[in-house]
């Protein structure tokens, strides 16, 4: 009797846990997630905002990336701009603000996300100046720093 007893206390307890993580992962993954809306959101918003000097421009971009995402990404993001002109964290496809943008969980990979949004692009090899909408799809890494989330590298 106290063997079975002892066996399903222990199968409680483990249930328990098991269950206590899985609601505290997907909390997290609802923080990580609405943080990768929030930043798209504001960053389509700065490079949409054409009336903005380049220079205000580049410093509203790195007080946000500053905010959301880590050091390495950063400086990754501000040696590919400054040396091929591509803004790194968008490929340099901007969407149509948060219109069409969503985020979810990339079940393949643990700290792995997919940003997704419909951006026009100017075309010139079939038709020069057509404009045609294309689905753009970011592979996004985000790792907890501290109290918050930041973008740790975007594919």
């Amino acid at each position: 009797m106290k063997t079975l007893l002892s066996f399903i206390i222990g199968a409680m307890v483990t249930f328990t846990s098991y269950c206590g993580q899985a609601q505290n992962n997907t909390f997290t993954d609802k923080q990580a997630e609405n943080m990768l809306f929030e930043f798209y959101t504001q960053h389509f918003k700065i490079w949409e905002t054409h009336s903005l000097p380049s220079n205000v421009r580049y410093n509203k971009l790195d007080s946000l990336m500053q905010k959301h995402c880590t050091s390495k990404l950063r400086n990754e993001a501000r040696e590919v701009f400054e040396n091929v002109g591509v803004d790194l964290l968008t490929n340099d496809l901007i969407g149509n603000l948060n219109e069409n943008l969503k985020v979810e969980k990339d079940i393949a990979n643990e700290f792995g996300y997919i940003v997704s949004f419909i951006s026009d692009i100017v075309t010139y090899a079939d038709v020069p100046g057509k404009t045609t909408k294309k689905q753009i799809v970011l592979h996004v890494t985000v790792i907890k720093e501290g109290e918050s989330y930041k973008i740790d590298s975007v594919k």
